[in-house]
């Protein structure tokens, strides 16, 4: 799901994770088009551009690509970024942790390759610090009621909707409806947030489904052009974690599963409490697993009228 690309080096005088996003997205967006875009990608196809550090004591930059543009941060990215990292040889291995230090737009991130006699078991990352942020009514037409969601933070932010408010389990046959009301409530949530001047970035929205188990909760992640997360969303696992954490379902130490729509799960564990004095925030730890499916060259003819991509 995840395309990824190695930049060796990074123009001199660049500093900041932030100036690393404005180089390439104002000199090679053509290269996340081509990447990301139809006829080479798909609407559901991210990617990951791999820049040396810009802090001494990290070990790489990574910036986030999607089909629609940018993202903060992405813990399936990350996740699958230390396997290749670790099992290309780009990093000395360590048993039975090998650690490697990431700065992003949404902060440093920490990630652990867990290995066993030369094998990868699994990857943990501790995300940002991450908090509950707001409780909002939305109207939504369709139905023609209010729906309360809830403003979470886990590196981006969530709009958080329950799939019972909206009529619509989280099943796969239901995509279609779900990407239908993930679009209504991210625009609704957004038009609300720019009203207040909250000053925040565009929300990402996430449905929710009840438990089917003890300490398994079952989600949807939906992004813009109509895409969304086949993994149960790591940045979306952060911030689900700091909501159950803020109405008290978990606490400091505590774990629980969250499960994508086709049932693919993380653990996370709550490892930190901490209060800067305008909120409480949580420090995530999100542990999954990836695997190296392709490896790919991309092919550009300059008379090709669709060299940078399309999308429907």
């Amino acid at each position: 799901m995840y395309r990824i690309i190695f930049w060796n080096k990074i123009p001199v005088g660049i500093t900041s994770v932030e100036e690393i996003y404005e180089y390439f997205k104002g000199n090679y967006d053509n290269i996340r088009k081509l990447m990301l875009l139809e006829p080479r990608g798909h609407k559901d196809q991210f990617g990951a551009v791999i820049f040396p550090p810009v802090n001494e004591n990290s070990d790489y930059t990574l910036l986030f690509l999607t089909t629609s543009g940018y993202l903060d941060m992405c813990g399936h990215a990350t996740i699958g970024v230390s396997t290749v990292l670790a099992s290309l040889g780009h990093v000395e291995i360590m048993e039975p942790y090998t650690k490697i230090v990431y700065d992003t737009m949404a902060g440093k991130i920490e990630a652990k390759v867990n290995i066993k006699d030369g094998n990868i078991i699994n990857v943990s990352i501790i995300d940002v610090e991450s908090y509950f942020l707001e409780n909002e009514n939305i109207y939504l037409k369709p139905l023609n009621k209010n729906i309360a969601v809830d403003i979470s933070y886990g590196g981006n932010y969530y709009a958080i909707a329950k799939s019972e408010d909206i009529g619509v389990e989280l099943k796969v046959e239901n995509i279609d409806k779900l990407i239908y009301y993930g679009n209504l409530i991210r625009e609704s949530v957004y038009a609300n947030l720019v009203k207040m001047d909250k000053g925040i970035k565009y929300p990402l929205a996430m449905i929710t489904g009840n438990s089917r188990e003890k300490n398994i909760y079952k989600s949807i992640v939906l992004f813009s052009k109509n895409s969304f997360d086949r993994s149960p969303c790591g940045t979306g696992t952060a911030a689900r974690a700091a909501l159950l954490y803020h109405e008290n379902i978990i606490g400091n130490n505590e774990s629980f599963i969250h499960e994508s729509i086709i049932e693919t799960k993380y653990n996370c564990k709550v490892i930190d409490i901490r209060d800067d004095g305008d909120r409480i925030k949580i420090v995530p730890e999100i542990t999954g697993r990836a695997w190296i499916t392709q490896f790919s060259k991309l092919i550009i003819d300059p008379e090709d009228p669709f060299r940078s991509g399309f999308i429907i």
